[in-house]
């Protein structure tokens, strides 16, 4: 007689005997592109406009694709059937339900404890990842005609969830009127702005580690609070750019490049507003200035622009080259982003900045 068998498993051989450091890679992307579907649920929730429709739609292909890639075929086929749900409201944002929205918070919450199960022991719960497709599949063929909150109300029950409530919660906290402390302010500036893209996952916190340790290396020709201030706000006014050229994944127009070269002029005439942060204001203004010339916005060359922004010019480079982006969908590699950096010394940074830089990775890389 056979023993029954109460515990389904499946397993991907392929995507478990990948390199580990391509496992925390794509685990890393996983879990943005999860919260990213949460940031854009939250926004559509609150009347967020229908970019947060392609928004989210990028996410979760990007994500669909990823698994693809590695070889998570069960989980692909998941993500699959959650992308055609979503689908439907592709062409038509005004369409969208908070329903739907609760139903992709549900479904993408377990595609990650799949995978974490899947990591750990080898192996995840088969009869959970039906689950979840049974009920994309019922979903998707009771929804042929439009999707309606009766529909996934039934989807979220089935996920374990509870029927969204559309009744306004009480709230017991007030928001008090304050002005914090000047840092704490730029901190959550910085933050605010990480949190707008998926792609700036941690991005303020690196590069405020990066550009203290080579400021310290060089001898500190910048004062460390004014530079912090500047690391936390020389790309804070990409808050006040259009969503339409911020999040744009084709090359951006003349015009469209002119309005994107505006956010160094906003973040520096934020600190100037605040008084007693004039050199930070300059770092700012000057970070996209080129050592021979041809930066903006000012075109100033060499020793004349501030070191303080010579030095973020190479830091905020390297995060951007080892960060996944929307039109690459791939990070470089720590020495990909230093030989870039370094091919373009004379032209667009500091070479003697260039070489401390190049052994303040090398000392981070030996520490980690």
């Amino acid at each position: 007689m056979n023993t029954p068998n109460f515990s389904e498993k499946f397993s991907c051989p392929e995507f478990l005997a990948m390199e580990r450091t391509i496992i925390d890679d794509f685990v890393d992307c996983t879990r943005e592109c999860c919260a990213e579907v949460e940031v854009c649920v939250k926004a559509l929730n609150n009347q967020g406009g229908s970019e947060y429709i392609h928004r989210m739609f990028r996410s979760m292909h990007s994500l669909k694709g990823n698994c693809q890639m590695v070889g998570l075929g069960p989980l692909n086929a998941l993500l699959h059937r959650i992308e055609e749900v979503f689908s439907k409201v592709r062409s038509h944002p005004e369409q969208y339900l908070p329903e739907l929205g609760e139903f992709l918070l549900l479904a993408t919450d377990e595609i990650e404890l799949l995978l974490s199960e899947l990591i750990s022991h080898g192996e995840a719960d088969e009869t959970k990842r039906k689950r979840l497709s049974d009920v994309c599949d019922a979903l998707h063929k009771n929804t042929l005609q439009g999707l309606s909150p009766q529909v996934l109300n039934i989807a979220i029950e089935n996920l374990g969830g509870r029927v969204f409530d559309k009744a306004p919660v009480t709230k017991g906290i007030k928001i008090e009127l304050a002005v914090p402390e000047d840092m704490a302010f730029m901190r959550g500036m910085a933050a605010h702005l990480d949190k707008l893209s998926i792609f700036r996952k941690n991005r303020s916190e690196q590069t405020l580690e990066l550009v203290t340790a080579l400021n310290e290396a060089l001898g500190r020709p910048a004062d460390p609070k004014q530079l912090e201030a500047a690391s936390w706000m020389h790309d804070v006014g990409m808050c006040l750019m259009p969503q339409s050229i911020y999040n744009k994944e084709s090359a951006l127009s003349r015009e469209e490049q002119k309005i994107l070269q505006e956010h160094v002029q906003f973040g520096s005439q934020i600190l100037m507003r605040f008084g007693g942060w004039d050199d930070a204001a300059r770092m700012v203004l000057d970070h996209h200035e080129f050592f021979d010339g041809s930066g903006y916005p000012n075109g100033t060359a060499g020793t004349n622009i501030h070191p303080g922004a010579r030095m973020l010019s190479i830091v905020d480079t390297f995060s951007s080259i080892t960060t996944e982006r929307s039109d690459r969908g791939y990070k470089k590699s720590l020495m990909q982003a230093v030989s870039e950096i370094n091919a373009n010394i004379h032209v667009q940074f500091d070479p003697d900045m260039v070489t401390t830089f190049n052994d303040v990775v090398r000392s981070l890389m030996m520490k980690q």
